[in-house]
């Protein structure tokens, strides 16, 4: 009687790589989407909210790419997009990302006399990691089974 052994080594591993960029990609557009709805509620400070309009419609992710680690898909505000704003009876460009960047690390705010800082990015970040994380393996689970392994 003679046993026949295959190798699908190459076969599984290439497929897995598939599977892991869309299980990335899906983990990344649920982040995306959660931090779009928490900057939907804007910055609240001094007692009022400010608004995001801004800065939301620019939130976008990228595609995933390959690195020594494995995929990578940023989420964030690209650079160089601008919006003209008046401050103190000028104005001038500012980029997005600038601003969003401005409220995330804190800045001393010239109308209300104070340090402000609003995070968005980080607590969306903390607050989604077990829904990123399920994300990632029903994608991931489901482009494999789809390859029938």
């Amino acid at each position: 009687m003679s046993i026949k052994v295959t190798d699908n080594s190459g076969k599984f591993l290439r497929a897995y790589k598939e599977a892991s960029r869309k299980a990335t990609d899906a983990a990344a557009a649920l982040y995306e989407g959660n931090v779009k709805k928490r900057f939907f509620q804007g910055y609240y400070t001094s007692q009022k909210f400010r608004s995001t309009a801004q800065i939301v419609q620019h939130v976008q992710r990228e595609r995933p790419i390959w690195t020594q680690d494995g995929w990578t898909s940023l989420v964030g505000i690209p650079k160089g997009i601008t919006v003209q704003l008046t401050r103190l009876g000028k104005t001038r460009p500012y980029t997005v990302g600038e601003i969003a960047l401005a409220w995330e690390l804190g800045h001393h705010n010239l109308f209300s006399r104070r340090y402000e800082r609003v995070e968005i990015f980080k607590p969306v970040a903390l607050n989604s990691v077990d829904a990123i994380g399920k994300a990632y393996a029903r994608v991931l689970t489901r482009s494999l089974k789809a390859e029938a392994l």
